[in-house]
């Protein structure tokens, strides 16, 4: 028994050194240019075009202005890349170069190849950047888009949709 509660206070002291460092440790600050980064992806993945895309969420944890209005149209994208980054000590503006390939609207198609420049306002929440003001249509991947239209349709269905065989020559 004397034994006993040495060893209990060893392993105690050893837990409470341990969870000590794991509460110390603080999360990795992300730079903006990289918020930017994780916003356009997710959005590429259809995360503001419906709020039950399994991405919602975690897109608008990267706003300040949560409440994304609702859309029925998109921008239909073939990539983007980061452009120029202008950091002060809590703002920063994020310019997204986007290859457009056109627009959904509806259940309508449009093609209109263009490069679109976009820069994103960030700030500073506590530690962490956050997008501020953003108000933009959602810029979907063409991958996503034909994902999506195609989910439940057979084949001889996909060969069918003239709206699918369209976007494939986009």
């Amino acid at each position: 028994m004397q034994l006993i509660r040495p060893l209990i206070r060893f392993a105690a002291a050893i837990m409470m050194i341990s969870l000590g460092s794991l509460l110390g440790q603080s999360e990795t600050v992300l730079p903006p240019q990289a918020i930017v980064d994780r916003y356009c992806s997710l959005d590429a993945k259809g995360a503001l075009f419906s709020s039950s895309n399994p991405n919602f969420n975690a897109i608008s944890a990267l706003l300040i202005n949560e409440d994304e209005a609702g859309y029925d149209s998109a921008i239909v994208i073939k990539s983007y890349r980061i452009g120029k980054v202008n950091t002060t000590k809590d703002s920063a503006d994020v310019e997204v170069i986007y290859s457009d390939l056109g627009v959904k609207a509806g259940e309508e198609f449009r093609k209109e190849a263009k490069s679109e420049s976009v820069m994103f306002h960030l700030t500073k929440v506590g530690a962490n950047w956050k997008i501020n003001g953003l108000r933009i249509l959602p810029h979907i991947s063409k991958e996503w888009l034909l994902s999506e239209m195609s989910k439940g349709l057979k084949p001889d269905q996909l060969n069918a949709s003239k709206p699918i065989s369209e976007l494939r020559h986009w």
